[in-house]
């Protein structure tokens, strides 16, 4: 199957006036936002402050504008270089991206003041706004749902209490509402998005690095309500993406609009995925915007802990890789299905819980302290996370292991195991066991009829997976 041309045919699709009067009036997800419309208010918003003499002054211009030109032409020297080296339809898409460039710069070095914060503003909204297509979502859940069936049938949304599902449903799209998720996976919003539309709730627009938009997933991505951040760099190793004032402004405002529009957001606090399994100090930056929204316009708006959890990570060694400086940020959307899938197609009774905690509610009479509260954020993100049998179980091993004396400190006995832990299901324990062995953290010693003895051989994997219960801070 030519996933590109799946993917071609779905979008096309999805422009049927026919589903799309349909799903805007059936669906839970409509066409809520008209990009054209963003556009036009947050570029209004930009150039009225520049006008007058806001934050956004001529410095801001002229910095966002050498910026932005000695990108391009680091980028453009970038693309000719690899103009020698390709042929076919890789040299036809250098080349087209370099005229591109080409005639971004020469219309850029044109302008001054107000037309050049108006470019500008568009330019990074082209980048940062979801073009959210729930036709498009919708046949994409269904392609999903089946060649991705391992692990779709995974997930599970759980309440915290029960009637939880209930309250959201009260106030997502009537009030601004942002759920605050641990990152564990590059592909964390898949499950989450699938357990909130099975919920019966709004898909909210994600936050979603820019590490993110490789091959397909730059297709798929802005259609299921993904908004990009470039976090990365602007200019090599010395400036990113964020130490530009026009760039940051414009995901300020496009964000301030979409919460005056009620749209529901997921974004991560952690600001990027864990490498050690603890879930780490979170980043106040989105949530201070937040605040500064409910002062300024006087509105209130509802924090909803959500605690994700995996049996089996498909990114386990990956990220362990990454503790040692290894670049693991590669893989599309579909190539993140297909690990997914594939992981979990591997062993039976696996499953990935995404619980769904009761709403915080911050009203302009009683804003918090930004600090204490993000933390005490994440904390209940971590109170609410389902443990899964291989959290517990590396837990028990590293326990045991820990416990012995110095010859056995890197074996164990699932006796020994089962001994410690009387009331643990038996049943979770061997198949914790098995998932470990098969993805080699663990080596069988002997396999008694009477026991089995297990040594230790990649500790770092276990204690990763142990960890996933524990916050950094």
């Amino acid at each position: 199957m030519n996933i590109n041309k799946v993917i071609d045919f779905i979008v096309s699709t999805s422009k049927s006036p026919i589903l799309i009067m349909l799903v805007n009036h059936f669906a839970v997800n409509k066409n809520r936002i008209l990009r054209p419309r963003l556009f036009q208010a947050v570029s209004k918003h930009i150039l009225a402050d520049y006008s007058r003499d806001g934050m956004l002054g001529d410095l801001s211009l002229f910095e966002a504008k050498s910026l932005q030109l000695l990108h391009d032409n680091t980028l453009l020297r970038k693309l000719k270089g690899r103009v020698p080296g390709s042929s076919g339809g890789g040299l036809k898409h250098i080349n087209q991206s370099i005229k591109n460039i080409e005639q971004r710069i020469e219309k850029l070095n044109k302008l001054e003041g107000p037309d050049t914060l108006r470019f500008l503003t568009r330019t990074y909204l082209e980048d940062i706004a979801p073009d959210f297509d729930p036709v498009f979502l919708i046949l994409f859940r269904s392609l999903a749902t089946r060649l991705f069936n391992n692990f779709v049938n995974s997930i599970r949304a759980i309440e915290t209490e029960i009637g939880t599902i209930h309250k959201l449903r009260n106030i997502i799209g009537k009030e601004p509402v942002f759920f605050i998720a641990n990152h564990i996976s590059n592909a964390d919003h898949l499950p989450i998005l699938f357990a909130l539309n099975r919920a019966g709730l709004i898909s909210p627009v994600v936050i979603g690095g820019s590490n993110l938009y490789r091959g397909i997933s730059k297709k798929i991505l802005p259609k299921i309500n993904v908004c990009q951040i470039k976090r990365d760099d602007m200019i090599e190793k010395k400036i990113k993406w964020l130490g530009n004032p026009i760039y940051i402004e414009t995901f300020k405002q496009h964000n301030q609009y979409m919460w005056l529009h009620n749209e529901p957001y997921l974004f991560y606090p952690e600001g990027g995925r864990s490498r050690s399994g603890k879930i780490l100090k979170p980043k106040v930056g989105i949530i201070k915007n937040v605040f500064e929204f409910v002062k300024t316009e006087q509105r209130k708006v509802h924090f909803i802990p959500l605690s994700l959890s995996y049996t089996t990570v498909p990114e386990d060694l990956a990220i362990e890789d990454s503790r040692k400086g290894v670049n693991i940020s590669h893989s599309d959307l579909i190539q993140q299905l297909v690990d997914l899938n594939q992981e979990y197609g591997r062993f039976k009774d696996t499953a990935t819980y995404v619980n769904l905690g009761l709403p915080i509610t911050i009203t302009p009479n009683n804003i918090p302290d930004l600090e204490d509260f993000s933390c005490d954020l994440m904390n209940k993100v971590r109170d609410n996370i389902r443990p899964t049998p291989t959290y517990e179980v590396a837990q028990m091993i590293l326990g045991a292991s820990e416990s012995g004396d110095q010859s056995s400190a890197n074996r164990f006995s699932v006796t020994d195991l089962k001994n410690a832990n009387p009331d643990y299901d038996p049943e979770k324990l061997i198949s914790a066991i098995e998932i470990f062995a098969t993805k080699k953290f663990i080596r069988p010693d002997t396999d008694l009829e009477t026991d089995r003895i297990y040594t230790i051989s990649k500790p770092e994997m276990l204690r990763q997976y142990a960890n996933r219960t524990e916050c950094e801070f």
